[in-house]
């Protein structure tokens, strides 16, 4: 009989809490990696954290933490005309060893129960479709699926991807074909179409803070729904004041006659297979955005959207990164497009579940993408 506790999260509980992270998502064969000071700035050093956002199980007897369900972060967020209380349900994990004993289901109960008490409208989360959480959890608990997300992946650096996987040196020249000629193709075409005579980009990397959030604040509200916009505390805690040189943010910014119409950023995370003994740096979009007002027509934006994106694999090559991934919703349609067009690879993504916390609140009919944080999709501000 082992002896269980269910609790809030307590000073101390970090390594266990860092450690059931990667011990449970490295099920699946390969998972990022959490560190300890990695774990305390995600969730510990975020704006308005609680300890009762983190539900926590402990095994007594071996003084083990075993799972734990995190209602983080709260926040504002508008929809439509209105602005809505969100929680985002968060790295949902139980040990291998003491699955199948309702730990989950119990802690899952607790963080919608604090979510409740805080007033909050909705809860999101992003699940596998196929997974089992889906099934057997996530839907027993009155989540919905909302949207289906797309994961893209493209090879910014061939060389680094070598490096880390030597079997695949082979390959090269289809390599190459796949993640270099689209760029060149694009850098050719823009500098023959007048309308991008005036465009120019600027890489920045870990400096011009402001100039970035600036855009994006002002930029993807107009195409996007439920965008929490950063004030100065969010984006510190996101960009500047991070643990690692991982998290350290490279900007894209592009302009037209001087003027900002798009951006994106991007920073890196460890992706460990360890029973392989395989490790990459893999590169992460966290959002990226284009003033399509600008652009007259289709086939503009969608050389927009090219030459932003190839600006990104610029510096995920300059970061000497292996993978550099993006997670897109299905409603994204010009965007999707464009990754296509720069012949990323589309692997099934999550699917992103929502359920209303009130009696008689409908979540609202949406006539743009749904903004999805990549700390709720993939964990990482």
């Amino acid at each position: 009989m082992v002896n269980i506790i269910y609790r809030h999260y307590e000073t101390g509980d970090e390594q266990g809490l860092a450690d059931l992270f990667n011990i449970s998502f490295q099920q699946n064969g390969a998972a990022f990696v959490r560190s300890t000071k990695n774990w305390i700035w995600r969730f510990v050093q975020s704006p308005g954290f609680e300890p009762e956002m983190c539900q926590v199980a402990v095994d007594t007897d071996n003084s083990l933490i075993i799972g734990a369900v995190y209602a983080n972060p709260i926040e504002n967020i508008p929809i439509g005309n209105k602005i809505y209380l969100v929680g985002d349900i968060n790295d949902v994990s139980c040990h291998p060893n003491y699955t199948k004993r309702g730990i989950a289901t119990k802690l899952m109960k607790m963080a919608l129960d604090y979510m409740r008490e805080k007033g909050c409208d909705f809860s999101f989360l992003s699940t596998g479709y196929e997974g089992f959480a889906r099934k057997k959890l996530y839907k027993k608990y009155g989540f919905f699926d909302h949207d289906k997300e797309f994961q893209y992946v493209q090879f910014p650096n061939i060389f680094q991807l070598i490096k880390n996987l030597y079997g695949f040196a082979i390959l090269i020249p289809a390599f190459f074909i796949l993640s270099y000629l689209p760029r060149f193709l694009t850098r050719a075409r823009v500098k023959n179409l007048p309308f991008f005579k005036d465009f120019t980009y600027e890489i920045n990397h870990n400096c011009k803070h402001s100039e970035y959030m600036e855009a994006m604040n002002q930029l993807i509200p107009i195409y996007y729904e439920g965008f929490p916009k950063y004030d100065e505390l969010k984006f510190k805690w996101a960009r500047i004041k991070v643990p690692s040189n991982h998290q350290e943010p490279t900007y894209v910014i592009i302009k037209k006659a001087g003027i900002v119409v798009g951006g994106g950023v991007l920073t890196h995370q460890s992706l460990s297979a360890l029973k392989f003994g395989i490790k990459m740096r893999i590169g992460i979009i966290n959002e990226l955005f284009l003033n399509k007002h600008v652009f007259k027509n289709k086939k503009n934006l969608f050389m927009g959207y090219k030459y932003l994106i190839d600006k990104l694999l610029k510096s995920a090559t300059r970061r000497f990164l292996t993978l550099l991934i993006y997670q897109s919703t299905l409603a994204d349609l010009d965007l999707n497009e464009a990754f296509r067009g720069m012949n990323f690879l589309k692997i099934k993504g999550q699917v992103i579940m929502i359920k209303e916390l009130k009696e008689n609140l409908k979540f609202p009919k949406l006539n743009k993408p749904l903004y999805f944080p990549t700390y709720t999709s993939l964990g990482f501000p």
